[in-house]
């Protein structure tokens, strides 16, 4: 009897056929078409099926023998054709007695020691298709013997196959024991929040994700209310120092025109003066020789006391208008020698120019005040701008538009535009492996691109301190607490490709803490590196 061999399934379970009749949700009973350890196939459905995703409560039942084994099983719905009612399941959670009972009733269906029989599994007690052990003969003399090329070809594809899977566990091996890859690395550069510096409403100017800034470039505005409110109130505060500064001056300008009048009545004044002092000397003169004739006359007897003293009261009388008058003219000729600045009405000053120039001048000074504080008030409103402080480009942004923020709120992140660094985070014992300038490769999967690197920085204990207790705490051995720094060597486009957040994969060259395993890495190293430069890499 020929042997026959079945091309090898890519099922993951035995897949039967034997009777499985299974109690649907709904209350419906169906004998399955096709079941395993995995799950089971219904087909004929009728009605509305389930979703795909969608997860039942089902009831199989086995039939062995006469009786019927029966357990329950959540499963979920991976296929559902309405058009042909089929319904295809997938176990999601078996219990050890529904799994050692499928396991048990499959192996035994498989290996045959189990049949269908009407319906019913049952047990039999010899195999169902007996095989043969009895070797096939070998071809008779007469028959032609040829070369075994199925053989030879079958030979030389095993030969390649394995000295392919013992040349990659050899590099396998090597990278394992000379080699430590860490894939939790990522390009990284500076970048610098910016916050707000005081309350108010942004106006964006170059506010743009991925926008190239320079520093000092203006990026935003800040509308500050309180700022413009003062603004207002200080233009209104200049224009009316403004108009009291012109009516200052009007008054100053009308009073000095008037004073030209004011001038001239002084002038008379004081001719009127002069001309009451002429008079009075006059008068004087004349009471005095009036006097003096009556004193000649009395001594002869002519004129009576009275007389004489009526003579004496007389020049008394001019003697004393002659000193008013004097009086009054040393005042007209002081009035008319400021007559230009200030006018007495002989009761009391009702223009004084000068008093009117210090009031223009103060008026000029409120002026001056005035504007200065709006000046000041502007500059404040112009100094509102959010610039940036380096050159760089503007990796996201937190607030935008007509949106009140107060200060100290994060507004947006900037990039430096400087030379990319990669960050990698090892455990423990990873970084024990590496060592301050060590040269690494840095390969970024999103650019697919192998690059050159340096070890600048070697840091355990980046993630140890604990900001609650104020002390370092020592953290799970296998977690990546501990930090590595390197530069990468750019050079041209590739500085313009390579951005921060970028995913990297580092690979050190290992170094151990053992004498001997550090002098045997030393030597396999060097021995690479000669065979290396016998026959440069493409990398």
């Amino acid at each position: 009897m020929k042997i026959v061999r079945e091309r090898p399934s890519d099922k993951r379970y035995h897949q039967v056929t034997a009777p499985l009749v299974v109690e649907l949700p709904w209350g419906e009973r169906r004998r399955v078409t096709q079941w395993s350890l995995g799950g089971l196939l219904l087909e004929g459905l009728s009605g509305k099926l389930p979703q795909e995703g969608e997860t039942l409560a089902l009831k199989p039942e086995l039939p062995f023998q006469g009786f019927d084994i029966s357990f329950e099983v959540s499963a979920k719905v991976t296929k559902a054709d309405p058009e042909t009612g089929t319904l295809g399941v997938e176990f999601v959670e078996l219990t050890e007695r529904a799994h050692d009972l499928l396991v048990h009733f499959i192996d035994d269906l498989v290996r045959g020691k189990m049949a269908t029989v009407d319906d019913t599994i049952c047990r039999i007690d010899v195999p169902v298709t007996p095989i043969s052990t009895k070797p096939d003969p070998e071809p008779g003399d007469g028959q032609k013997r040829r070369w075994p090329i199925k053989t030879i070809l079958m030979t030389i594809f095993y030969v390649i196959l394995g000295l392919c899977v013992f040349g990659y566990l050899g590099v396998l091996i090597y990278g394992m024991t000379m080699r430590l890859e860490v894939k939790s690395a990522v390009v990284s550069t500076p970048v610098s929040t910016i916050k707000m510096p005081v309350d108010g409403k942004i106006v964006p100017v170059r506010m743009k994700t991925g926008a190239q800034v320079r520093r000092g470039d203006i990026i935003a505005r800040i509308e500050n209310a309180q700022l413009l409110n003062e603004l207002e109130d200080k233009r209104n505060d200049l224009q009316k120092v403004r108009e009291m500064l012109e009516r200052a001056k009007e008054k100053f300008r009308i009073q000095k025109s008037r004073m030209a009048m004011y001038k001239v009545v002084k002038r008379t004044d004081r001719k009127i003066a002069l001309a009451e002092v002429e008079t009075a000397k006059e008068a004087l003169a004349a009471a005095d020789n009036a006097v003096e004739r009556m004193s000649a006359l009395r001594t002869k007897g002519l004129v009576t006391a009275l007389k004489y003293d009526d003579a004496i009261s007389a020049r008394a009388e001019a003697e004393a208008r002659l000193k008013k008058a004097e009086s009054e003219l040393e005042r007209a000729s002081t009035l008319n020698a400021v007559s230009d600045r200030v006018f007495f009405n002989n009761k009391e000053f009702v223009a004084d120019l000068d008093m009117l120039a210090l009031d223009v001048d103060e008026a000029s000074a409120d002026v001056n005040a005035a504007y200065a504080s709006l000046e000041a008030t502007e500059k404040a409103i112009e100094r509102l701008v959010i610039e940036a402080p380096f050159d760089g480009r503007i990796l996201s942004v937190f607030q935008s538009g007509n949106v009140h923020l107060i200060r100290n709120e994060e507004l947006l992140a900037i990039e430096k535009d400087d030379n990319p660094t990669v960050l990698a985070y090892l455990t423990q014992d990873e970084v024990l492996s590496v060592g301050l300038g060590d040269r690494a490769k840095v390969f970024i999967p999103g650019l697919q691109r192998h690059l050159e690197a340096s070890v600048t920085k070697v840091d355990r204990r980046s993630s140890y301190i604990d900001l609650e207790s104020s002390q370092r705490q020592w953290n799970d051995r296998t977690e990546r607490t501990a930090l590595v720094s390197l530069n990468i060597h750019l050079e041209g486009q590739e500085r313009d490709d390579v951005s921060a957040g970028l995913p990297a994969v580092v690979i050190f060259p290992k170094r151990f803490t053992s004498d001997v395993y550090q002098g045997f890495s030393s030597g396999v190293s060097k021995l690479i590196e000669g065979s290396g430069d016998a026959q440069p890499s493409s990398i």
